[in-house]
């Protein structure tokens, strides 16, 4: 996923993402995710820079979990090249300058069972911590479900922020931010491209919106704006 900086005010959040997930039961408080990515929250950082950051939670957000390593949970491994919360730099400058991409992956280690992130900038990304196995239910056994995509929030009396590189995805692959090389590993550590497309959903087009899936490939974004 590309990496991109925007001037947010304090209230402004915008966010790229994935979720690994399990659906538990079906009743909301069994709900059990990690998400990984980068976002720009002047509120929780005090800087518009975009950052890495990691969240938890076994039960929908209510009891448990936090982000980055704000309670136990993520273990950043020794000599890891990011953190939780470190900041992104430099950034992609487009239309006219180098596009700045982070390679993310989540893994569920078959011996231990836990849940190991790998991260790379422009490379081949490795090892920088886990969750264990044991801060879940559902997901100590397997993942049911893998979302990605982008949200923006604002607080009341703003506008939304701008998502990925502010460009709405129909302005493709000189402007807009994009998702590459999108992948499914199974169990066995097998990766194989997602090629056909997925349900999508996007709240308002005219301030954010996503494309289909083409090659392992999709774009999204927009400039915001919209008022809530």
């Amino acid at each position: 996923m590309d990496v991109y900086g925007h001037e947010l005010k304090h209230g402004q959040l915008s966010s790229t993402t994935f979720w690994i997930n399990h659906a538990g039961d079906g009743k909301k408080s069994s709900y059990n995710a990690i998400q990984v990515g980068w976002h720009i929250n002047p509120e929780r950082y005090g800087d518009s820079h975009p950052h890495f950051y990691t969240r938890w939670t076994r039960d929908n957000y209510d009891a448990t979990g936090c982000y980055n390593m704000d309670c136990p949970g993520y273990i950043r491994v020794d000599g890891a090249i990011i953190a939780p919360g470190d900041a992104i730099h430099p950034v992609s400058n487009v239309p006219d300058g180098p596009r700045q991409s982070i390679t993310l992956r989540v893994l569920k280690d078959k011996r231990s069972g836990d849940w190991w992130v790998y991260y790379g900038f422009n490379k081949i990304p490795t090892g920088v911590g886990y969750f264990p196995r044991s801060l879940f239910s559902y997901l100590a056994e397997k993942a049911d479900g893998m979302q990605f995509g982008a949200f923006v929030q604002a607080k009341k009396a703003l506008p939304t922020p701008p998502m990925g590189s502010g460009a709405l995805p129909n302005g493709g692959k000189g402007r807009a931010a994009s998702f590459k090389d999108i992948r499914f590993i199974d169990q066995d550590g097998n990766s194989s491209p997602i090629k056909e497309d997925l349900p999508m959903f996007v709240t308002d087009r005219k301030c954010h919106s996503i494309t289909h899936i083409d090659h392992a490939e999709c774009f999204y974004g927009g400039p915001g704006g919209c008022m809530r």
